[in-house]
């Protein structure tokens, strides 16, 4: 099979419905997507809610670009924060016997492409609680104002709520004391409240990405380049990446692909429509991308260090948060495919074969019947493609065996952050 031809940035002329991109140039090679035929699988299982199941899976990839499939498969009604389905990218020396020995957060490298449970809190609230009056973070002592309970300092009045307003508070770094920050993205009063939510009735159509530079992540850290429905949350801790169909992100394949050149990263997504997960028949719906691009102008590939993609399944207990509900008993699976070579010999990645290639027929109906899958046909590569293509046939990485024409080659202006992502030459 040919490599894929990916673009990097502006693909506004992105055909959703065959995964085509397309170059101006007359006769360029023109790619498709389909799900991989093949693939590995993991495993969660819940009782009584408690989750356990398989260990963390690393899979060696060379970089600095990485390509892999996904598919989070689990029962419609299962849907649940608490249970976390990860994929990402992290350099491992070989003296590290597991991811979370030198990760982000051990001062090490790493490339979160997919979290599930950190984003997309749509649905919750804040009860009165005294749970953590008596830890050393709050060194008060519980009390109660009739039923409501409270905290007392120094024997002084029993306080309850949002008794210093830190319900309204929206920036995490900047939180007056004794807010504080909870897991569902929200400020709250540490000491005399807890939030409240039900994890299964949030929105899923958000998936969570990171980054990690030198243990280093947040805001100030970098340039943020969104192409497509990407967010920046949690002072640049989170990028919120939507579907972008407004179906849950379970039971479809993504196509996950990460670029790390210089002082850049770029995360895209390619979301399949939800099939069954061995229908091959299943088309790409929506691309999303976005950038990172490192203010300190720190390198972003680590040339001496082998990199692996890491899939896990855990299950996440709150700190601030108090869910209405266990996670309900259920199966779940992470099923995935890392491509080898995406620069290469990518076999979920094809050729679309134009109609000036085909038997000369009169009619359209004749002619679809030569492409796969009942893919569109193509009538020539100009003409309605617009300017933006043009500015993304520069970044075309070199994903096939044949060789490419000679590429328009550009570079990220030193002053701004939204023009498009340089050549990986």
């Amino acid at each position: 099979m040919q490599g894929f031809a990916r673009s990097c940035g502006l693909l506004a002329a992105y055909t959703f419905s065959s995964t085509v991109l397309a170059a101006k140039e007359k006769n360029a090679t023109q790619y498709y997507l389909t799900p991989p035929t093949e693939y590995e699988s993991k495993w969660i299982r819940c009782k009584k809610g408690v989750c356990k199941g398989s260990n963390a899976t690393t899979v060696p990839a060379e970089g600095p670009h990485f390509s892999a499939y996904v598919y989070y498969d689990l029962p419609e009604w299962a849907y649940d924060k608490r249970v976390i389905y990860t994929s990402y990218v992290q350099p491992m020396p070989d003296d590290c016997e597991s991811p979370n020995d030198c990760d982000g957060r051990t001062g090490g490298n790493e490339f979160d492409m997919v979290e599930t449970g950190y984003v997309g809190f749509n649905d919750t609230w804040f009860i009165n609680d005294h749970v953590r009056c008596e830890t050393s973070a709050c060194n008060a002592q519980k009390c109660w104002n009739g039923k409501v309970p409270g905290c007392s300092w120094e024997g002084g009045p029993c306080k309850q709520g949002d008794y210093n307003s830190c319900n309204i508070q929206k920036d995490p770094d900047n939180m007056p004391d004794p807010c504080t920050w909870t897991d569902v993205q929200n400020g709250f009063s540490m000491c005399t409240q807890s939030a409240q939510l039900d994890p299964m009735k949030q929105d899923f159509t958000q998936l969570s990405a990171n980054a990690y530079l030198d243990g280093e992540t947040g805001v100030g850290l970098w340039d943020f380049i969104p192409k497509g429905a990407v967010d920046a949350v949690n002072n640049q801790r989170a990028f919120a990446v939507h579907t972008g169909d407004g179906k849950s992100w379970g039971n479809r394949w993504i196509r996950l692909d990460l670029t790390l050149k210089d002082d850049l990263m770029w995360y895209a997504y390619s979301f399949f429509e939800p099939k069954p997960i061995n229908d091959t028949s299943a088309k790409v719906v929506s691309k999303q991308e976005f950038g990172l691009k490192s203010k300190k102008g720190k390198p972003t590939f680590d040339t001496k260090t082998p990199h692996y993609w890491i899939f896990t399944l855990w299950q996440y207990d709150y700190e601030f948060a108090v869910p209405v509900n266990k996670v309900w008993d259920s199966m779940r699976y992470l099923h995935y495919y890392v491509v080898k070579d995406p620069m290469g010999d990518d076999p979920t990645s094809h050729v679309v074969e134009l109609a000036e290639d085909l038997p000369d027929t009169s009619t359209g109906e004749q002619l679809t019947k030569n492409i796969p899958l009942g893919l569109p046909v193509l009538l020539a590569a100009t003409g309605s493609i617009s300017a933006a293509v043009l500015a993304a046939s520069a970044f075309l990485f070199r994903w096939r065996r044949t060789p490419l024409p000679q590429m328009l080659v550009a570079q990220l202006p030193n002053d701004e952050v939204d023009g498009e992502c340089p050549s990986l030459e």
